[in-house]
């Protein structure tokens, strides 16, 4: 079971990975609406951006490492993960490298269908295997940012820094 302390940090973190990311976007001239509660909750989905030529939606992973980025293939209630979802980009914060991560959500599923052995392992083994949190339904893999930096959409949001 998860502490309502641990809770409460996840919360905190997710929070200020949004704000990273709407600020990044703020600071390149893009505008950022958040989703409805129903868009994040069915589709995986947390931010509309409006960039000259349309907008993106984007789904937003707090407190990533270069060498631990959770994707999920299913998700605690047993649904779909995010990985199904319906944002065109994936933003994983990373704080180590200064800025967020992106990549194209269907480019990074088609990586882990290719690099995903379907095996279920401990966590510390779970390096492109599966696992499965005691107590609940979801099944997700790590990567690392070496393997998703190859892909054609990758590319770096950098964190937007005050003006001086």
């Amino acid at each position: 079971m998860v502490s309502t302390q641990r809770w409460s940090d996840s919360d905190h973190l997710g929070r200020v990975s949004a704000q990273r990311f709407v600020d990044a976007c703020s600071a390149i001239g893009y505008q950022c609406r958040q989703s409805t509660k129903h868009e994040d909750i069915n589709y995986h989905i947390d931010y509309w951006v409006m960039r000259p030529d349309g907008q993106t939606s984007v789904d937003v992973k707090g407190n990533n490492y270069p060498h631990e980025i959770w994707v999920e293939f299913i998700n605690v209630r047993g649904k779909d993960g995010w990985l199904f979802g319906h944002a065109e980009y994936i933003a994983f914060d990373i704080e180590a490298i200064g800025g967020l991560a992106m990549v194209s959500r269907t480019e990074l599923l088609a990586l882990c269908e290719r690099l995903v052995v379907k095996e279920f392992v401990p966590k510390q083994q779970a390096y492109h295997k599966l696992y499965n949190r005691e107590g609940r339904q979801d099944v997700i893999s790590r990567l690392e940012l070496i393997d998703i930096a190859p892909l054609k959409t990758f590319k770096i949001l950098n964190y937007a820094h005050p003006r001086t």
